[in-house]
């Protein structure tokens, strides 16, 4: 079995270091049916443990599937140099130790042979591993609350604003879709290098930017949180965590200003994003690491809409000198 020369998507997976959990993220990928005409870009981003010689392995037993490898540079890199590489029609960025649910991906895969939309949308389950325990939590934290659990088509500006009217926001994060991949290479939405939290600012871009989002409303991806994780890290210094969110934050005011000037969505985004600004601010302790006087107080408290946002800032002025 040979696989098409335009397959219908390429599913791009940054490898680093995660040779426990590559197997499983592949058991679920390769289950689902069409995986076959199914493109897999396994992109080796310099792995220092055996990661490397599972993706060469995979690539050997696979014809849909090849092995990249490159000098270590960061998922943002990986993913770039995926959307360069992929030959297919829609893009899937799948974390290499996170799973799919077989049979629900595998209406994605039908769905991308006929779709036209810049993008699909859908949600996740969050399995916490514990002292070697996968344990399911019970939370909706990466559903899209606001939307009507029904398949539906929405503007990309549309569909946030229905997400922070009726959900109180959105979740920005790279894996719950599935992105046509000349939409991204015509709006260059590719990804920054060097940032942790890349989904952060990437996302909003693309849903700005998208005519057309296709929204699932299944638990089609499976987060899995474990110790070690670029998220969960083993070291308590959060050092290169504030760097990139006192890049990204900042960076999205001046983006949401001149892509939204005088659309009545520019003040309902701008609050979300001072929610989620005061939350990282006061959660990664960023004052500790001698960046408060470089957060801008008078932002925040002009695009604070609610009292303990308001109470939040008035605390950042005690301290963050």
């Amino acid at each position: 079995m040979t696989m098409p020369d335009h397959p219908s998507l390429s599913i791009v997976i940054p490898v680093y270091n995660v040779e426990k959990y590559l197997p499983m993220c592949m058991d679920s990928l390769l289950k689902t049916e069409g995986i076959g005409d199914t493109e897999i870009l396994l992109i080796d981003d310099g792995s220092t443990d055996g990661s490397g010689k599972l993706v060469d392995r995979y690539a050997d037993e696979h014809p849909n599937i090849s092995a990249l490898h490159k000098e270590n540079e960061g998922p943002s890199a990986a993913r770039n140099f995926g959307i360069s590489k992929a030959t297919g029609k829609y893009i899937f960025f799948c974390d290499s130790d996170d799973e799919v649910v077989p049979a629900l991906l595998g209406r994605i895969v039908k769905m991308t042979e006929t779709a036209d939309c810049d993008l699909f949308l859908w949600d996740a389950d969050i399995i916490i591993e514990t002292g070697g325990i996968l344990q399911k939590r019970k939370t909706g934290y990466y559903s899209h609350y606001g939307l009507p659990k029904t398949e539906q088509t929405y503007t990309g500006r549309d569909l946030l604003e229905q997400l922070l009217r009726k959900g109180g926001g959105f979740v920005a994060t790279v894996w719950l879709g599935a992105y046509k991949k000349s939409f991204l290479t015509e709006n260059d939405l590719l990804f920054e290098k060097g940032l942790i939290h890349e989904d952060e600012f990437w996302v909003p871009q693309v849903f700005l930017k998208a005519s057309s989002v296709h929204y699932i409303p299944e638990k089609i991806y499976r987060y899995r949180m474990h110790k070690g994780s670029i998220m969960h890290p083993n070291t308590r210094d959060r050092s290169e965590h504030v760097a990139s969110l006192m890049k990204i934050y900042p960076s999205l005011y001046k983006y949401y200003e001149e892509t939204l000037a005088d659309d009545p969505l520019l003040p309902l985004i701008e609050g979300n994003l001072t929610t989620r600004y005061l939350h990282m601010i006061y959660k990664f302790r960023i004052c500790k690491y001698g960046y408060g006087k470089q957060i801008d107080k008078k932002l925040l408290w002009r695009t604070s809409r609610r009292l303990r946002q308001k109470l939040m800032v008035l605390g950042l002025y005690v301290y963050a000198r």
